[in-house]
């Protein structure tokens, strides 16, 4: 088996019939990437750990039928919150996590009318609320409430199929 070595943002990778796109993103970490799945039919975005995003995110995540994205925190959760101000500054910057605004503000833009699913994901249990980050998403996106799919931290989600 041959070792598929490390990926920089803008690589890809073919496993089979499996195309990974790997995809630069704002994030306090070592070269933080993220990724766009395809079998050349279907396309499946994962989208977390990001503090902010560019034209270079709005342009590969176009076109998805399925987005896994996060919707970590509640500003005024996290302005009022328990944490320090160091952290809470770190979080709520451009290179810390998406609020539920931003995350809805950048589904908008990438336009998801066409999407089979689309999971809240990354939700911190002290600053946000599952119900605040669907709230966030259907006055954004003007969407079913019961459409929007939530992943827990302890328990993930069940399978979804991507026609």
């Amino acid at each position: 088996m041959e070792v598929a070595g490390l990926l920089a943002g803008g690589e890809s990778l073919q496993i089979g019939a499996l195309d990974i796109d790997v995809v630069s993103v704002a994030h306090d970490a070592l070269e933080p990437t993220q990724f766009v799945f395809s079998d050349g039919s279907r396309r499946f975005g994962l989208l977390t750990d990001l503090g902010s995003y560019c034209s270079n995110v709005l342009q590969r995540y176009q076109g998805l039928d399925a987005l896994m994205i996060e919707a970590n925190h509640c500003r005024d959760m996290l302005a009022r919150g328990h944490y320090p101000v160091f952290l809470k500054q770190r979080v709520g910057c451009e290179t810390g996590h998406l609020n539920n605004h931003q995350a809805a503000s950048l589904v908008s833009e990438l336009g998801w009318q066409d999407l089979q699913h689309l999971v809240l994901a990354h939700l911190s249990s002290k600053n946000n609320l599952p119900h605040l980050a669907r709230q966030c998403f259907v006055d954004t996106l003007g969407c079913d409430p019961d459409w929007l799919q939530l992943a827990d931290q302890d328990s993930g989600l069940d399978w979804r199929h991507i026609a």
